[in-house]
């Protein structure tokens, strides 16, 4: 997917998340991440759950709550340090400049307020128009995202409206004061395949319309190849891969992204070839552990990868951590 020139949108420079515990101690759940989104770019963030993938989402709307935990470094957004900016300032850029959709629509939207109401409140909070323009403009997002009988829609509760409809309304939400950057996290979890490749459609569609630039939050790479123009790949916290998304998919370079490509099913091959896991579980935030966080679960792994967590290696445009490529220039 050809990607033009466009300057940069956002960037994020040595990104860490803390969160605290019981004890009074903390948990680092992302380290030193480092991140840029061009304007009209879709940017894939990949991983297993619990890699870091949604709080970091959340770091960038800064969603975090301050009593359970705080964020270091950077997060640029036109740049603007988001994390100096006043709660005033910042809910001027939800919303508007930035825009997110959220897992679960269910959860996400208010079960006692009409789907009009939950609309409109973005419009009128970023916006001058009145009442009734309101009211047109949030039927107007409705139709844009594929919602039959807008204007009765308008009038009905989440509960009365499908998962599929629900995540549309999510989207016409978030799409509303057309955002220069819009977070998706996982947007199509739980959808049947049909309507996740309608909101996908629906996903590029609105990108072309208005140049907004995306950052997609994803296990599924079938989305990721669908949708990417980049690729990061997270694991225990940090990025461990990084490419193009034509490269990535190609020639994967890290033992923990081969594993996920491996694991996915090739509707292609008609072979009876098992797919093959990747052995072990993440381990634990909590405990701190030297050398390479994937040391355990890693077919390739040797002594050195027990000591002591690589740097990010270049590879030409591609970026791995990874002590395999270790006679390589480091970046990081």
């Amino acid at each position: 997917m050809a990607v033009t020139e466009e300057k940069e949108l956002l960037r994020v420079e040595q990104l860490s998340i803390n969160f605290k515990t019981e004890d009074g101690g903390h948990i680092l759940a992302v380290k030193q991440l480092n991140l840029t989104i061009k304007e009209g770019e879709t940017l894939a963030l990949v991983g297993e759950s619990g890699c870091g993938k949604s709080v970091t989402s959340l770091s960038l709307m800064r969603l975090i709550p301050k009593n359970a935990g705080f964020t270091e470094g950077k997060i640029l957004f036109e740049g603007k340090d988001l994390n100096r900016v006043s709660e005033r300032e910042m809910r001027s850029i939800r919303g508007n400049s930035m825009s997110m959709i959220f897992q679960e629509p269910m959860t996400s939207l208010n079960p006692v307020h009409k789907i009009g109401k939950q609309i409109g409140e973005v419009i009128y909070l970023h916006s001058s128009l009145s009442k009734a323009q309101i009211r047109e403009k949030a039927i107007e997002m409705l139709k844009k995202v594929g919602i039959p009988r807008a204007e009765k829609i308008m009038d009905e509760y989440p509960h009365q409206l499908s998962g599929g409809m629900r995540q549309r309304v999510m989207i016409a939400m978030a799409m509303a004061c057309t955002p220069k950057l819009l977070i998706a996290d996982e947007p199509t979890t739980a959808l049947d395949v049909t309507i996740q490749a309608q909101i996908l459609e629906l996903m590029n569609e609105l990108k072309k319309d208005f140049q907004t630039a995306i950052l997609l939050i994803t296990h599924d790479l079938g989305v990721v190849a669908e949708m990417a123009d980049r690729v990061m790949v997270m694991y225990y916290g940090q990025i461990v891969e990084q490419a193009d998304v034509r490269t990535l998919l190609k020639s994967p370079k890290h033992p923990y992204t081969i594993g996920l490509l491996n694991s996915v099913p090739d509707m292609d091959d008609e072979s009876d070839k098992p797919l093959v896991p990747i052995m072990g579980n993440v381990p634990n935030l909590g405990v701190i552990q030297a050398g390479c966080p994937f040391y355990a679960r890693c077919p390739q792994a040797f002594q050195k990868c027990h000591l002591e967590n690589p740097p990010l290696f270049k590879l030409g445009e591609q970026l791995v951590r990874c002590w395999l490529y270790e006679s390589q220039e480091v970046i990081a």
